[in-house]
């Protein structure tokens, strides 16, 4: 195992570096974070759906879409090699994004793992059953293997048991739940047969906190908040009986009342408060007041009606993903199921009642076609990305069409030049197990010369750059995350983040 070697070096010294590299990340997710326009729902003149004229998009091919916003398509049967449901992202409650961004999974055993940066193909994952990213550990996820909960790393590609629930022939964990925000508690579901116990884990001290039996019941889903404060139990069936509708705890099992009756499709977020929240298509109450969402807050169950629209029908179904952990106060909608006002449309809605949304694509994909071909959206983190399945008017007519991100384009300022410079640089593989790093540039972009940093802002090694593909020799270096940093033909500087294991 390698070790990430600290050295000393002075105290101002040290506080100037950490300066320097906070800023330099300040400016990157600065540069990350940006929006479609904010738009009230009464002042949009929705048109009729219409399909897309031309062909779907290339692979890797950025097109600009009917907002304006950039569309990409991200896998391909011809480069991956298959048909099967490894072209597409897993569902809308399945966060696709590893922790910081750097990183995509896409569904399947093994997945796809790509580079977040590119959108590139970097290679196949044999993540275990229900693998869900960790919430802070960009190189982990967390899955199930029979009755046990592991601990996977995409890097190494190795499993670690971390607990083995032995009262039980397995456990199921099933990517519609959520770990806390901070990765401390997990709900799982132990099963003898049909018959079915609720577990809160606490993976941070290796804990069972509560356990709940329910028997045979129909239940969906079972998950905690993001918060870690509740656990929700989702029922199939409508109601507000012992087993129906949705059902909340506190997060050791006690304090059981029931949330809500309607179980339309939904995920749990969190509102502009910070407050745990379920966010939901529209029931018969809602809509009989032109409110098509809502959004119930779990301490108490007060529900905040969402996206009142009365010159028509509103969004009817499809999906909903609040996955966007780093931007509380927001959910991502896919429309898919009706022709309404909202059809089609992937948007993001505020959680505050006041029916602001940001349109970012129309996912164009036939869901007639099967439940693969449903468009699924589920934002990144800081939900500045939106990733949608799609067989673009039937375009692709495998099982299993590919997956696209909706994004809004990068908005121009001082940093333009690096950033145009910065798409011109391809730095792969990512992370990279052996040390050698490959650099290519795509021929309208000039680097001089490419310097390493450690993560504490040190210089380690300088290379020119003597052609337009190098291979950087790494394999020295402790284990860990550095900084490529490329000094260009006009003395810009463009930088990048690998990772050596």
């Amino acid at each position: 195992m390698k070790h990430l070697y600290v050295g000393k070096f002075s105290r101002s010294e040290g506080f100037q570096r950490i300066l320097f590299f906070y800023f330099l990340f300040l400016s990157f997710i600065l540069k990350a974070q940006n929006y479609p326009e904010t738009i009230s729902l009464n002042a949009i003149d929705y048109n009729q759906y219409q399909p897309p004229t031309g062909p779907a998009p290339d692979y890797l091919e950025v097109k600009t879409n009917e907002f304006g916003n950039e569309v990409i398509r991200i896998s391909d049967a011809a480069e991956f090699g298959t048909t099967g449901q490894n072209l597409r992202h897993h569902y809308s409650l399945d966060q696709p994004w590893n922790a910081d961004g750097s990183l995509i999974k896409l569904a399947g055993y093994p997945a796809a793992i790509l580079d977040a940066e590119t959108n590139e193909f970097l290679y196949w994952a044999s993540i275990p059953s229900a693998a869900t990213w960790s919430n802070v550990n960009p190189l982990t996820m967390y899955g199930t293997s029979g009755n046990r909960l592991v601990r996977y790393n995409v890097s190494t590609n190795n499993n670690q048991i971390l607990h083995t629930f032995s009262g039980f022939s397995s456990i199921e964990y099933s990517n519609k739940g959520n770990m806390s925000n901070d990765d401390k508690y997990i709900g799982l579901i132990g099963e003898n047969g049909n018959n079915q116990t609720l577990i809160v884990y606490n993976i941070e001290i290796d804990q069972i906190v509560a356990t709940h039996y329910i028997g045979a019941s129909n239940m969906s889903w079972f998950s905690v908040s993001p918060s870690g404060q509740y656990a929700i139990m989702y029922f199939s069936e409508d109601g507000n009986g012992e087993n129906q509708g949705i059902k909340v705890f506190d997060i050791d099992l006690t304090n059981k009342r029931h949330l809500n009756d309607y179980t339309t499709h939904s995920d749990l977020g969190t509102n502009t408060d910070g407050e745990d929240v379920f966010v939901a298509f529209g029931d018969p109450t809602t809509r009989n007041n032109d409110y098509y969402l809502k959004s119930v807050r779990l301490r108490d169950g007060m529900v905040t009606p969402l996206f009142h629209f009365t010159q028509s029908t509103g969004v009817w179904g499809g999906h909903i993903s609040c996955r966007n952990t780093d931007r509380p106060g927001w959910a991502y909608v896919s429309e898919g199921c009706c022709n309404t006002v909202g059809y089609k449309e992937i948007f993001a809605i505020k959680l505050d009642g006041s029916d602001m949304i940001e349109r970012f694509a129309v996912h164009h994909t036939d869901e007639n076609a099967g439940y693969g071909h449903q468009a699924h959206a589920v934002p990144n983190r800081d939900g500045s990305q939106v990733m949608f399945a799609s067989n673009w008017a039937n375009s692709f007519t495998g099982a299993y069409p590919p997956s696209f991100i909706a994004r809004a384009p990068s908005t121009l300022g001082v940093e333009d030049n690096e950033a145009i410079a910065s798409n011109g640089i391809k730095v792969y593989p990512n992370p990279s197990r052996d040390g050698l790093v490959n650099v290519k540039l795509d021929g309208n972009i000039a680097v001089k010369s490419i310097q390493v940093y450690d993560m504490l802002g040190r210089a380690i090694q300088t290379q020119e750059m003597v052609a337009n593909n190098i291979t950087l020799n790494l394999s020295s270096l402790p284990q860990g995350v550095y900084l490529l940093a490329f000094k260009t033909e006009n003395n810009g500087s463009v930088t990048k983040r690998i990772i050596l294991n």
